[in-house]
C-alpha cells in the first residue's frame, strides 16, 4: 500500500505545479522577441562560384603533385575565395602550409575547416550566426591558441555573406522570417541538445560537396 500511496502523493504535487512552467513558457513566448538579423557586407553577384572552386583545386592538387608549391598555395586559396566551404580546399591548404612551414597559414586552414566540421548539420542561420560573431570581433582577438588577424576577419565576413545568402529564411526578401523552433517550443532547446551530435558532419559539408 505504501508504494501506492506514494505514487498517488508525488502525482498529486506534480498535478498541482503543472500549470506553471506552461504559465512560464506562454509569457516567455509572448514576450520574447528575437534581435533583428544584421545584413551581412555586400559582395559581388559572382563571388561564388563552385565550377569555379573545383578547377582551382585541381589546379592546386596537380601544382603540388609537380612542386610547386607556391602555385599550388595560391590556386587553393583562389579556390576558397568562389566556394569557401570547400573542406576538401582547407585541407589541401592546410597540407600546402605544412609543406612550406608556414605555422600561421596552417592555424589559419586548421581554424576554419574545424569551424566547418563543427557547423555542419546546423541550420545554416547558425552557420552564419557564428562567422559574423567572428567577422565582427575587433582584430588582434584571442580565442584559444588563435589570433583575429585581418586575414581570418575577412574570411570569416566571406562565410558570413555565403551562409547569408544560402539560409532559407532570406531566399524571398521582403518577406518576414518564419518563427524558428526554439521560439516557439522555449524548452525544446535543453531537450535536443543530446540529439545534435548525431547530425554535425552532414549539413555544411554536404553542399561543400555537392
Amino acid at each position: 500500500m505504501k508504494p501506492a500511496i506514494v505514487t498517488l502523493l508525488l502525482a498529486a504535487m506534480l498535478s498541482g505545479c503543472a500549470d506553471q512552467p506552461v504559465t512560464v513558457a506562454r509569457a516567455h513566448h509572448r514576450n520574447h522577441v528575437s534581435p533583428p538579423p544584421v545584413a551581412p557586407p555586400t559582395l559581388p553577384d559572382d563571388s561564388f562560384d563552385q565550377a569555379k572552386a573545383e578547377a582551382a583545386l585541381a589546379t592546386a592538387v596537380a601544382a603540388r603533385r609537380q612542386g610547386d608549391l607556391s602555385a599550388a598555395r595560391a590556386a587553393s586559396e583562389a579556390a576558397l575565395q568562389a566556394w569557401p566551404v570547400s573542406i576538401n580546399a582547407w585541407e589541401e591548404l592546410y597540407q600546402l602550409c605544412g609543406a612550406e612551414g608556414d605555422a600561421a597559414c596552417r592555424r589559419y586552414a586548421m581554424f576554419f575547416h574545424a569551424k566547418l566540421l563543427v557547423l555542419a548539420g546546423l541550420p545554416m542561420r547558425a552557420a552564419s550566426l557564428g562567422f559574423e560573431t567572428i567577422a565582427e570581433s575587433p582584430e588582434g582577438t584571442h580565442v584559444e591558441n588563435n589570433v583575429y588577424d585581418r586575414q581570418t576577419l575577412a574570411m570569416a565576413s566571406r562565410l558570413w555573406v555565403f551562409c547569408s545568402q544560402q539560409d532559407p529564411a532570406h531566399s524571398k526578401a521582403g518577406e518576414p522570417m518564419q518563427e524558428s523552433f526554439d521560439d516557439a517550443y522555449p524548452y525544446a532547446p535543453a531537450l535536443l541538445v543530446i540529439g545534435v551530435g548525431a547530425g554535425l558532419l552532414t549539413g555544411i559539408k554536404s553542399l561543400a560537396n555537392k
